[in-house]
């Protein structure tokens, strides 16, 4: 029975991992292919609980397990998440060395609440530990979910290819700095080792946080500024018509005024039945309005 807990307390770990991994591109993905997506990882956790119970009724719970299933339980979702959602590669690795960094910090402070409880970390208490896990997850999910649904960066920011692979491969590089400390499958650190560990993801963290803030600044200035100029330019182009509406105004008002006193003249000469002088008239009008 204890096996069978553990092994689905690792399943829906891995979902947990998988449904943060989703998110940063839940924007990006239309309602059929999310279905697609979430079809795919649900059979595969079913076919991946079953894997974890063989393992760890082979091996037991022990260190060796509890590291064989998180180190390799995440590729096959990942691997799905690739197919599923293409032409994004270096996103999803990005992603996947942030979301592994987060869950490793997971691990790292149940795991040091445990030896504040205990004295010691042992295996028997890696249930509980996972257990923990979820309930230190489902207590900072408001964060963790704001922080991942907009965690990939601006496209502006990453738009060389080279920079891009540089990005995506940093958070990685921080989590392979992580296990290596503890890929002995023998090795259980003592709290201090447990709090240096915690250091790492916890420091990668604040860093990335204030650098996405300070690119989300920057982006914001940019769009204010592009506006403010758009805005000017629109406010000129204005100005313009305006005059010409008024110079318009003031020349049709001129026109009026010359068409009024012309009336007049001609039907003054009309009275006086002077054709002569309103054709000289006309053909004088005729001439001004050519030259204008």
């Amino acid at each position: 029975m204890l096996i069978f807990a553990y092994a689905i307390l690792t399943t829906l770990i891995h979902l947990a991992g998988a449904y943060f991994r989703y998110l940063p591109f839940s924007r990006i993905l239309n309602r059929k292919l999310t279905a697609r997506l979430w079809k795919a990882l649900l059979l595969w956790s079913i076919a991946g609980l079953m894997i974890n119970i063989y393992v760890t009724s082979v091996y037991g719970i022990s260190m060796r397990t509890f590291k064989l299933l998180f180190f390799f339980g995440m590729t096959p979702y990942f691997i799905l998440s690739v197919i599923l959602i293409p032409r994004h590669l270096a996103q999803h690795f990005f992603v996947i060395g942030i979301q592994a960094l987060y869950a490793f910090m997971l691990h790292s402070v149940a795991s040091i609440i445990l030896t504040l409880i205990y004295s010691t970390m042992t295996a028997r208490l890696l249930p509980l530990q996972l257990t923990l896990w979820i309930g230190l997850f489902l207590l900072i999910y408001p964060w963790g979910e704001k922080l991942f649904t907009s965690l990939l960066p601006d496209k502006q920011f990453i738009s060389d290819t080279k920079l891009q692979w540089y990005i995506a491969l940093l958070p990685v590089s921080f989590y392979i700095g992580c296990i290596i400390s503890i890929t002995n499958v023998t090795f259980l650190p003592e709290l201090s080792d447990r709090l240096t560990r915690l250091s790492i993801p916890l420091f990668f963290f604040i860093v990335y946080s204030l650098v996405h803030y300070n690119s989300r600044e920057a982006i914001q200035y940019r769009q204010l500024t592009q506006t403010k100029e758009r805005l000017t330019r629109q406010l000129q182009n204005l100005t313009k018509h305006t005059k010409m509406v008024q110079e318009n105004e003031k020349a049709i008002s001129v026109l009026r005024h010359d068409l009024r006193h012309s009336y007049r003249l001609i039907y003054a000469l009309l009275e006086k039945g002077d054709y002569e002088s309103i054709k000289k008239h006309i053909e004088a009008q005729k001439k001004l309005l050519e030259k204008s």
